[in-house]
Formats: C-alpha cells, sequence, structure tokens
C-alpha cells in the first residue's frame, strides 16, 4: 500500500492553530499601567511601600564586587567599584498582567519610587545616596522592586602591618539605611551567601582570599567584608632582597685589611644605604603606632647593626695606628690573639727552610721568627706566647684578631635575625 505524502501547505494553519495565544504589550499599555499605579492611585514615594505601618519593610542587598581600584596602606583606604542588588516587595505597585496586555514587568526612574536611603556607612567622603535619577528601577507585576545602582566606593580600612609584606588585609564595606530604625526596614542578605565575584577583575597588587556577609543585629546595617591577600614579589624584589645583600656587605666590613684604608669609607656607605633602604620602607607603610612590621624591626636592627660595625671599625682602625712601644699590648688582648689563632686551626710557627735554618721558624699569622725550642717548649705546648714572643706581636695583628672575631659574631647575629624574622612572616602567609 503507497502512503500518501503529507499537504506541507496546511501546516502552517495547523502549527497557528495549537501554538499559545498572547495578547501584544503595546505602549498605551505601559502608559495605562503607568497612569494607574502613580497618578491614579496618588503614589507617595515618602511612603513606606507596606500597608500595615506598623510591620518593617524587607529588604535584601547583595553585592557584586567589579575591581579594586586603589588599597591606600599609607592612608588606610580601600576603592572599590561594583553594585548593590537590593530587592523589596512594594505594596502600592501591584497589577495584574491580564488587565495590561500580559505585561509583568516595567522600568521605572529610581527617583519615582519608594527605595531605602541606603548609603555607605564607613566611606571617606561626604554621605550621599546610592544611584542617580539616570538609573531606573525594574518592578514586576507582583510588586517586587529591583534596584542595582553601581557605584566607586571610598571605604575606611584598618591596616595591620605586622607580616608586611607577607600580611593579610581584611576590609569591610558597611551599609546602613540613615533614616530609618530596625522596626522599619528590616535590611537582610540577599540570595547569596558571599560577595559576587562574577564580574571581578583581578588586581596586580592584591588577590582576594575569602568573602563574607554579616548583617548587625538590631541595626539597620549589613557588613560585607573582603579578605585580602598582598602579593610580596615587587617588595621582595625592590626591598628585601637588596636589604639582605646590604646584610652582607655590611659583615664583610671585617675581611678588608686596616691597612687598605677603604674599610671606614666602606662601612660608612653601606650605612647609609640602609639608611635610604629604612626611609624607602617607611613611605609605605602607614604612620601608626598600634603595630609594628617585622620587616620594620628588621632593618632596624640591620642599622643598629651597622652603627655598631662601624663604630668599631673606626676602634680597630685607631688601634691598628698604635705603636707598640709607645701603647704596650694588654695581656687579654695577647691571649685573644692566641685564641683566635687556634680557633682557625693555623699552626703557631711553621718552617721556611728556604730563607731560614732548621733551627728557627717563622710565626704564622704575626711573622716573626723563634727557636724552634722555644716554639715547641714555649707558645706551642701552653699556647700562652713567651715574653719575647709578646713583643712580636703588634696592634695590626690583635686587629686582625678582632676582625675575625667580630666578623663571625655578626655574621651569626645577622642569620638569626633574619631566619626569625622572615620565617615568621612567611608562616603567616601560608596561613
Amino acid at each position: 500500500m503507497e502512503l500518501q505524502k503529507p499537504n506541507l501547505m496546511i501546516l502552517p494553519f495547523l502549527m497557528m492553530m495549537y501554538m499559545p495565544q498572547a495578547n501584544a504589550q503595546t505602549s498605551d499599555d505601559a502608559k495605562k499601567l503607568l497612569d494607574t499605579l502613580f497618578s491614579a492611585s496618588g503614589y507617595n514615594t515618602a511612603v513606606r511601600p507596606t500597608y500595615e505601618q506598623t510591620k518593617p519593610t524587607n529588604v535584601s542587598i547583595d553585592f557584586f564586587l567589579v575591581s579594586i581600584i586603589n588599597f591606600d596602606s599609607q592612608k588606610e583606604t580601600l576603592t572599590t567599584s561594583g553594585y548593590l542588588y537590593i530587592s523589596w516587595t512594594d505594596y502600592y505597585l501591584q497589577w495584574t498582567p491580564e488587565t495590561y496586555g500580559n505585561l509583568t514587568y516595567i522600568f521605572i526612574p529610581q527617583d519615582n519610587v519608594w527605595k531605602p536611603d541606603i548609603s555607605l556607612l564607613n566611606g571617606i567622603s561626604e554621605v550621599k545616596g546610592l544611584g542617580s535619577n539616570s538609573l531606573f528601577v525594574r518592578v514586576d507585576n507582583a510588586g517586587t522592586v529591583y534596584w542595582l545602582p553601581f557605584g566607586i566606593f571610598e571605604s575606611t580600612c584598618g591596616i595591620d602591618i605586622t607580616y608586611f609584606p607577607f600580611d593579610i588585609q581584611t576590609c569591610d564595606l558597611t551599609f546602613n539605611a540613615w533614616s530609618y530604625f530596625n522596626e522599619h526596614v528590616n535590611v537582610t542578605k540577599g540570595m547569596m551567601r558571599n560577595i559576587s565575584l562574577e564580574m571581578y577583575k583581578e588586581n596586580s597588587e592584591w588577590s582576594i582570599v575569602d568573602t563574607s556577609v554579616d548583617r548587625l543585629q538590631g541595626e539597620v546595617q549589613i557588613v560585607f567584608s573582603i579578605k585580602l591577600k598582598r602579593k610580596p614579589l615587587f617588595f621582595v624584589l625592590n626591598v628585601i632582597v637588596p636589604v639582605m645583600l646590604l646584610s652582607i656587605l655590611n659583615i664583610c666590613i671585617f675581611i678588608i685589611p686596616a691597612k687598605s684604608g677603604e674599610k671606614a669609607s666602606f662601612s660608612v656607605t653601606v650605612f647609609l644605604a640602609l639608611a635610604v633602604f629604612l626611609t624607602m620602607v617607611t613611605t609605605l607603610l602607614p604612620q601608626n603606632s598600634e603595630n609594628v612590621s617585622f620587616i620594620g624591626i628588621y632593618l632596624v636592627i640591620t642599622v643598629v647593626f651597622s652603627t655598631v660595625i662601624v663604630t668599631l671599625t673606626l676602634f680597630i682602625l685607631r688601634l691598628n695606628f698604635r705603636d707598640v712601644d709607645e701603647d704596650p699590648i694588654p695581656s687579654w688582648l695577647i691571649k685573644l690573639h692566641g685564641i683566635v689563632i687556634k680557633i682557625r686551626c693555623r699552626r703557631h710557627t711553621k718552617v721556611h727552610p728556604a730563607t731560614q735554618s732548621q733551627d728557627e721558624v717563622s710565626n704564622f699569622d704575626t711573622g716573626y721568627t723563634v727557636s724552634s725550642a722555644e716554639a715547641t717548649s714555649g707558645f706551642t705546648e701552653s699556647n700562652s706566647p713567651s715574653q719575647d714572643e709578646k713583643s712580636k706581636i703588634t696592634w695590626n695583628h690583635i686587629c686582625n684578631a678582632l676582625d675575625f672575631i667580630f666578623f663571625w659574631i655578626f655574621l651569626l647575629a645577622t642569620g638569626i635575625t633574619i631566619v626569625t624574622v622572615f620565617s615568621i612572616c612567611i608562616e603567616n602567609a601560608v596561613q
């Protein structure tokens, strides 16, 4: 049996028969609706949109963060851009869609409807309302009003610089309905549990760790909190690494021989360089006395070390130009010289067969010569030089011994300071 082909000409008529019927929404319907809502009913923006004025108007608020424009650590201010998603039910803006061509929503200038006078409580500029008359609100037939005021918000933010530049800061944006009490307007959190980051553009200096929303009990306020973590690469490369290198140069002052003539100038140059970096870091930090950064403490300790090193360097240089005949060397310095030689695992004496006989030996560190019998019986066995050997030790030998001792003391002190300070800061950054 041959199947008949369907008549394609009747398909459009069949589709029109089974399509749902819809009334066209014309401009006349919108004008008629606006006249009914505002002119005929006598709508007043000063009246709270609740039939029973003893009951509060519920206002829900969400915050959509777009970008972090600036976070000024000096002035302790945070500048952000974004918009609020505010909604409430207006009892006087309800209608039946069938009466107005199935019109389910309309857009109205924001100043033509009642809205809560919400503004930023912890702002740094003058108090002003959100949005402008050029913005519109959306109203649906159930009377729900959706208001999305966009703005640039400048708020205060207390800075904790303890772990700078590995610090984490928490900043709040507190919005408050100024003219109303809790029994008039009930501000609640919207559908989102946190700040929305759907439209957020990453900041080059700060990264967002977490966000939260909190509604203060008994207050017409809602607080949006942003937890920010500083990106420390810039400060590590431009501040921390140079200061650590200067700390190493600071210690290397004790390697320069006293006779070179450059010891004092080198120490002063390093000191001035550290002072410059201390000034640079100071300009980057807020001027308060509530907390002090570990990096600031480290810089101060480094400057103190440098000051002590400069003082010791000048003292050693003065000792170097003393004459043994006019200023005899104290016995405790001679003993200290012997201890240094022993610590350095160097023999007090060694034989130079090319220039001396087998009965003569030359002191390894001082350069003076003694007999082999004196070397084996006196200086070497007791580790205490004889009277003749004492006369051969000069102030330059004492200065070399002091340089050796101070080098290791400040090397250990600097290493301990660096490890302690930065381990604490990095541990805080990892948490």
